[in-house]
């Protein structure tokens, strides 16, 4: 499982000295051996092959280092972490997909790591009308997720953007699974009564 809560100043202390420069090796190892395991079962419940997850284990990795500068602080590094491996999931899965289309068809504009939830697509005989309607709808559920409390919008977004059971969401937050399901339900009452019933869609 991932790092537990008193594995939490540990590894805040050595995401912190590793942005600083300092003791990168010893930094680097404590990091990986506490995320990779983790990361390898991330992936092989998902269905990967054990190679696949082995390969897909150290690239999370890989980009973990590669972009720790990047973290804030904002939120729980293990968090940062698993949306690292849950984007690198997702862009394997639409890849795999998109192998089996027809060349012809349009491809789904993927979600990003700054819009935790992903736009619907839209069809190529849409109007530039609908299109604007849709950024428009799109932005205001973005800001309206903004104004939700931070561990709300953290449980609505493992759950709408990285499509994670509530389990799974229940252990990378630290929290009971009930507060899992009490957060969602009080995020998708506030986001309807502030966007209304049209955006109720959005939020299943």
């Amino acid at each position: 499982m991932a790092p537990g809560r008193e594995d939490d100043l540990d590894l805040q202390r050595a995401v912190t000295e590793l942005q600083a420069g300092i003791r990168v090796e010893l930094n680097s190892r404590r990091i990986f051996d506490s995320f990779y395991p983790w990361i390898h079962r991330f992936f092989r419940h998902r269905g990967y092959a054990p190679q696949d997850c082995e390969d897909l284990a150290q690239e999370t990795l890989f980009q973990v280092f590669d972009r720790i500068d990047s973290y804030r602080h904002e939120g729980p590094f293990k968090s940062w972490v698993f949306a690292v491996a849950a984007n690198l999931h997702r862009r394997k899965y639409r890849w795999r997909h998109r192998e089996k289309r027809n060349a012809t068809e349009v491809s789904i504009t993927p979600a990003t790591e700054e819009d935790p939830v992903a736009p619907e697509p839209v069809a190529p005989g849409d109007s530039p009308a609908r299109e604007a309607y849709e950024r428009e709808r799109r932005e205001a559920l973005a800001q309206a997720l903004k104004r939700l409390p931070p561990q709300m919008r953290q449980v609505l977004t493992l759950r709408i953007d990285q499509d994670l059971k509530y389990r799974e969401i229940a252990e990378v937050l630290h929290i009971s699974i009930e507060t899992v399901k009490a957060h969602l339900f009080q995020a998708r009452q506030r986001l309807r009564a502030e966007l209304g019933e049209e955006y109720g869609e959005w939020v299943e």
